[in-house]
C-alpha cells in the first residue's frame, strides 16, 4: 500500500515537472510547437500613429483685391469729409462720437468672438462624429485593443494599435469614405454613400479556378429605383448620342466601370459583387481580404466630413518588464513555500511545489482558448493561485477530508466566479480577462485538484 502510494506521488510529480517545462520552455522541433500567447497591450509593442487635419486654403482673388481697394478708398474719403465737419462742431458731439464709437467697436468684439466659438464648436462636434466613425470602422475590421485620442481643438488623432497591424490601411481607416456611382461620361453623381445599404466579404473557393476575394454591395430601394429608371445613353459635345459608362467610386478611387448597360443590368437585383483579388497565395489572399474588410467597415459606417492626413508612425515598447514580473512572482512563491515549511515542516513542501503546475496548466488552457495575458489576466491566475494555497493550507491544518476542503473553497468562490462569468461578456479587455482566466483557472483547478492535489497532501 505504501509502495503503490509513493508511485502515485512520483507520478504526480513527474506531471508537475512535465507540465511545468512544457508551459514555460516549450515544445521544439526546429521552432516552438505551442501555440504563441496572445499579448495584450500591457506587454506587446504597439503603432502610435498620429494624423492631422487637412486645412481649407481661402485664396484671395485680384477682383476681390480691387474690391477691397475701392471700398478702403471711399472709407478714406468719407472720414476725410467727416473729421472736416467735425472740426467745425466741437464740445458734446465730438464726445458722443467718441462713446459711439467705443460701443460700436465693442458690439463688433462681440459679435466676432461670438462667430469663433460658434464655429470652433461645429468644428469639435465634427471632429467627434469623425472619431466615433473611425472607431466603428475599427471595430468591423476586427481591430484589437485600439486607442483613439482626439484633440478637440485641432482635430489631430492619435490612433494607438498593435503592431502587426498592417500600415497601408491607416490612410484608408481615416479617409472621408466617400461613396458614388458616376456616369463617367458626364461626369454626374447617380448614387451617393446614402444609396449603400449594406456591404460585406467573403473568400471563395468553390465557384472560381482560384481563391478570390468578393466585396458584395447591396443597394436602397430608392437606388434601385434609380437603376431602374436611369438613362444608359448620353449626348456628347457633338451631338451624337452614345452609352455612357457607369463607376464605383471611393475618394475619387474607381473600384469598378463598365458600359452603362452591364452596369444597370448586373445591379438589376439591387446589389453589385466585386472581384478584389484572385490568388492561390495565402498572403496575398489575406492581404486583398483585409483590404476589403476595409472597403466594408467604410461603406458600412459612412463618410466622415473631416480630411485627414498621415503625420508619423512609431513603435512604441512596452513599459512592463516581464522579467520584473517573473522576479516578484518567484520571491512571493519562496515566501508562501517558507510559510507552509514553517507551519507543516515537510508535509507543507509537494503540494505548495504543486501550485507551479497548476499555474502552468492554466497558462496552457489560456494559449489556446485565446485569452489575452494582460496585467489583469495575471491578477485573476492570482486569485486562483492563491485561493489553492489557501486550500492546501486548511487541508493541511484540520481533520477534515481534502474533498470537504475543497467543496467549502468552491462555495467561497462561487460569487467570484458568476462575476467572472458575466465579465467575459464585458466590451472591455482588461474585464473580459480577468474574467476569462478565474472562468478556465476555476475549471482547471477543479480537476488539478481531484487528480493531483489530491494525491500530494495523501489524506
Amino acid at each position: 500500500m505504501k509502495k503503490n502510494n509513493t508511485l502515485k506521488i512520483v507520478l504526480a510529480m513527474l506531471f508537475v515537472v512535465l507540465v511545468s517545462l512544457v508551459s514555460f520552455v516549450g515544445v521544439y522541433k526546429g521552432k516552438n510547437l505551442l501555440k504563441e500567447y496572445s499579448l495584450g497591450k500591457d506587454f506587446s509593442d504597439r503603432k502610435v500613429v498620429t494624423f492631422s487635419v487637412v486645412e481649407e486654403t481661402e485664396e484671395t482673388t485680384e477682383e476681390d483685391s480691387s474690391e477691397n481697394e475701392t471700398e478702403q478708398t471711399n472709407t478714406e474719403e468719407q472720414n476725410a469729409e467727416n473729421e472736416t465737419e467735425q472740426t467745425t462742431i466741437e464740445g458734446q458731439n465730438a464726445e458722443n462720437k467718441t462713446e459711439q464709437t467705443t460701443e460700436n467697436e465693442g458690439e463688433k468684439t462681440s459679435s466676432q468672438e461670438q462667430t469663433n466659438e460658434n464655429a470652433q464648436a461645429e468644428k469639435s462636434k465634427q471632429y467627434k462624429n469623425s472619431k466615433n466613425i473611425i472607431e466603428k470602422r475599427l471595430a468591423a475590421m476586427g481591430s484589437e485593443e485600439y486607442d483613439i485620442r482626439l484633440n478637440e481643438n485641432t482635430g489631430a488623432l492619435v490612433l494607438e494599435v498593435p503592431s502587426n497591424m498592417d500600415s497601408s490601411y491607416f490612410s484608408e481607416i481615416v479617409s472621408k469614405g466617400k461613396a458614388q456611382i458616376l456616369n463617367q461620361s458626364t461626369n454626374d453623381v447617380i448614387i451617393e454613400s446614402n444609396g449603400i445599404k449594406n456591404a460585406s466579404t467573403r473568400v471563395d473557393s468553390i465557384n472560381y479556378t482560384k481563391p478570390v476575394v468578393l466585396l458584395s454591395i447591396k443597394f436602397t430601394n430608392d437606388a434601385k429605383k434609380t437603376f431602374e429608371n436611369i438613362n444608359t445613353n448620353y449626348t456628347d459635345s457633338e451631338g451624337n448620342e452614345s452609352e455612357a459608362t457607369f463607376a464605383f467610386v471611393i475618394d475619387g478611387q474607381t473600384l469598378y466601370y463598365d458600359t452603362a448597360t452591364s452596369f444597370v443590368s448586373t445591379t438589376k437585383n439591387g446589389s453589385l459583387e466585386l472581384v478584389l483579388g484572385q490568388n492561390n497565395d495565402e498572403e496575398q489572399l489575406e492581404s486583398d481580404y483585409q483590404y476589403a474588410l476595409t472597403l466594408v467597415s467604410i461603406l458600412n459606417n459612412g463618410e466622415i466630413s473631416t480630411e485627414y492626413q498621415l503625420d508619423s508612425i512609431q513603435i512604441v515598447s512596452s513599459n512592463i518588464n516581464i522579467k520584473n514580473i517573473i522576479i516578484i512572482v518567484c520571491v512571493i512563491g519562496l515566501i508562501m513555500l517558507a510559510y507552509a515549511i514553517f507551519k507543516f515542516k515537510t508535509k507543507g513542501i509537494l503540494p505548495v511545489l504543486s501550485l507551479v503546475g497548476l499555474a502552468a496548466t492554466i497558462l496552457l488552457v489560456l494559449r489556446y482558448t485565446n485569452v489575452k495575458i494582460t496585467l489583469f489576466t495575471i491578477l485573476g491566475l492570482a486569485v486562483i493561485v492563491i485561493s489553492n494555497y489557501i486550500l492546501i493550507l486548511k487541508s493541511l491544518g484540520n481533520d477534515k477530508t481534502f474533498k470537504q476542503n475543497l467543496i467549502e473553497m468552491l462555495n467561497i468562490l462561487i460569487p467570484c466566479f458568476i462575476m467572472a462569468v458575466v465579465f467575459c461578456c464585458s466590451p472591455y479587455l482588461q474585464l473580459a480577462t480577468i474574467g476569462m482566466t478565474i472562468f478556465w483557472g476555476t475549471i482547471v483547478m477543479i480537476i488539478y485538484n481531484a487528480i493531483i492535489t489530491r494525491i500530494l497532501l495523501n489524506k
